[in-house]
C-alpha cells in the first residue's frame, strides 16, 4: 500500500508518523515543497520575543528524524497538478502514484477582505518569507501589522519587545476578537494601547497599499515610507490547484466526512484544509489552530483502511503571553452566544493566585443559563497561568455544573495555590448569586 501525504508541517507529519505506526509495511510517502520540514508558523514571533535565538530552533521535527520512522521524505519538492481519479501527483520530482493520499497542505496568510496584489505586504508564517522579513527588519525602525487576532499581537510583543515602533490594524473594534469577549479584555488593550511606540488602529480595513501610502476604506491613511507593512490576517487554504476535482464548503475548505475523506475515494485532508466539529455549537466550523491540525491528522491515520473512528468535536483552545500578559480562552465567547441554542449568562471574577503571593487572575465564566453547565472560561494575569485553561477545557467537556466548582478536589498549598472556596467567594460578587 502506498500511502502519500502532501505537506510538511503539524498535520502531515503527525499523519506519516501515525500511519507508519499502524501499518508497518505500507510505503509512507511525504512530499514537502520547502527545503525543510516541521516549520513552526509563530517562528518569528518567539525569536522577536527572545524565546529562541534563531530560526533554526523554530523546528519541531526534521527530514532525518522523521526518516528514522521508516517514512520516504521529499523535501524541495512541488505538487504542480493533481489526477485524483487516476491517483496520479505530478510533481517537480517526476509523477508520483499513490493507493491512498492526504492533503495537509495548510494555509497561507491572505484576507479575503484585501486584495491578493498588495505585493508590498510581507508575510512570515514560512521560513522562508520569515527570514526576509527579518533582514527588512533590520532596515526600519516602524512597522505596520494588519490584523490584531493571536498572530498579529504576537507579532507586534515582539516587535515592541525588539525597540521596534508599532501599528497595528484591525478591522474590529478590539483586538484578540475571536478568543476574548471584548468586556474581558478592557483593561488589557487599554493599558497596551498607551505602550510607548505602540498605536492601534481599530475599525480599519485597508484598502489600497503602494510605495508610500497605506489607505483605509475609512479614507485614513497612513505614511508607510520607511516603514515595514507584515501581514497577520487570518489564514485560509488555496484549492486552486485542485482545479475543482473536490467538492468544497462555502468558506473554501475542503468537504470532508466524519472520516476525513474527501468527496474523491481515498483522498483525505486534514489539518488548515478543513472544518472541524465543534463540541459547542453542534456543527462544523473553520478552526485553524495547531491543537487541531494533530487531532484531525491522527484521526485520519486510523480510517486510512477502514473507516472506524469518527473525527470528535474539539473546543477552541488558545494560551498565549503578550507583553507583560498571559491570555488564554477555551469554549464559547458570550459574544458568541446568539449562535447557542440556549440562553447564556456568565460571570466574572478576579482571584488570587494563592494565599502567599497577592498576584491575581482575572476569570469570566460563560455557562448555561438553564443548567449551569460551563460552556467558556477566558483568564488574564500577569502570572504564567495558561495551563489552568486545560482543566477548565475538560470541565466544559465533561459538562461541569458551575455550583459545584468549588467542591471539586482542588490541589492546595498556601505557596502555589488559593483554597477552594475562593470560587464561591467570588460568585457571590458576581451577578448571579441569587440563582448559584
Amino acid at each position: 500500500m502506498n500511502v502519500t501525504i502532501v505537506g510538511g508541517s503539524f498535520s502531515g507529519v503527525y499523519c506519516a508518523i501515525k500511519v507508519k505506526e499502524l501499518y508497518p509495511s505500507f510505503d509512507v510517502l511525504l512530499i514537502e515543497k520547502k527545503e525543510k520540514i516541521g516549520y513552526i508558523p509563530s517562528g518569528l514571533s518567539m525569536l522577536l520575543n527572545g524565546e529562541i535565538d534563531t530560526l533554526d530552533e523554530a523546528y519541531f521535527m526534521t527530514k532525518e528524524e522523521l526518516e528514522e520512522s521508516g517514512i520516504i521524505v521529499l523535501t524541495s519538492t512541488e505538487v504542480i497538478s493533481y489526477d485524483l481519479s487516476n491517483k496520479m501527483i505530478q510533481t517537480s520530482n517526476g509523477i508520483k502514484l499513490f493507493d491512498k493520499l492526504v492533503l495537509a497542505t495548510g494555509s497561507s496568510q491572505k484576507s479575503s477582505k484585501m486584495f491578493d496584489e498588495f505585493s508590498d505586504i510581507k508575510t512570515y508564517k514560512d521560513r522562508e518569507s520569515a527570514e526576509i522579513t527579518l533582514k527588512s527588519l533590520t532596515e526600519v525602525q516602524e512597522v505596520v501589522v494588519i490584523g490584531a487576532g493571536q498572530a498579529g499581537m504576537e507579532l507586534a510583543s515582539g516587535l515592541i519587545h525588539h525597540g521596534k515602533t508599532v501599528h497595528v490594524i484591525e478591522t474590529m473594534d478590539y483586538p484578540l476578537y475571536k478568543y476574548f469577549d471584548k468586556d474581558f479584555l478592557e483593561s488589557f488593550y487599554t493599558t497596551t494601547g498607551k505602550i510607548e511606540g505602540l498605536t492601534f488602529y481599530f475599525n480599519e480595513t485597508v484598502k489600497q497599499i503602494d510605495d508610500s501610502t497605506l489607505l483605509f476604506s475609512s479614507g485614513n491613511a497612513i505614511d508607510i515610507k520607511e516603514k515595514l507593512v507584515l501581514s497577520a490576517n487570518s489564514v485560509r487554504p488555496e484549492l486552486s490547484i485542485f482545479d475543482n476535482q473536490l467538492k468544497s464548503n462555502s468558506d473554501n475548505t475542503i468537504f470532508v466526512d466524519d472520516y476525513l475523506e474527501t468527496s474523491v475515494q481515498d483522498v483525505f485532508a486534514v489539518g488548515d484544509l478543513i472544518q472541524v466539529p465543534s463540541f459547542i455549537f453542534q456543527t462544523n466550523v473553520y478552526a485553524p489552530l495547531i491543537v487541531n491540525a494533530v487531532q484531525t491528522s491522527l484521526t485520519c491515520a486510523k480510517n486510512m483502511i477502514e473507516k472506524k473512528e469518527i473525527l470528535r468535536p474539539m473546543l477552541k483552545t488558545i494560551g498565549v503571553k503578550l507583553f507583560d500578559y498571559y491570555l488564554a480562552s477555551t469554549g464559547l465567547m458570550e459574544s458568541e452566544a446568539f449562535l447557542y441554542d440556549e440562553r447564556v449568562k456568565s460571570v466574572m471574577m478576579t482571584l488570587p493566585i494563592s494565599t502567599i503571593y497577592k498576584k491575581d487572575v482575572t476569570v469570566k465564566l460563560v455557562y448555561n443559563a438553564l443548567t449551569y453547565h460551563l460552556l467558556g472560561v477566558q483568564l488574564i494575569s500577569k502570572e504564567p497561568v495558561l495551563d489552568k485553561i486545560n482543566t477548565f477545557a475538560l470541565m466544559i467537556k465533561e459538562k461541569i455544573d458551575i455550583r459545584t466548582l468549588n467542591q471539586l478536589p482542588h490541589f492546595y498549598h498556601a505557596v502555589f495555590a488559593n483554597t477552594s472556596l475562593s470560587f464561591g467567594d467570588a460568585f457571590g460578587k458576581g451577578d448571579d448569586l441569587s440563582e448559584i
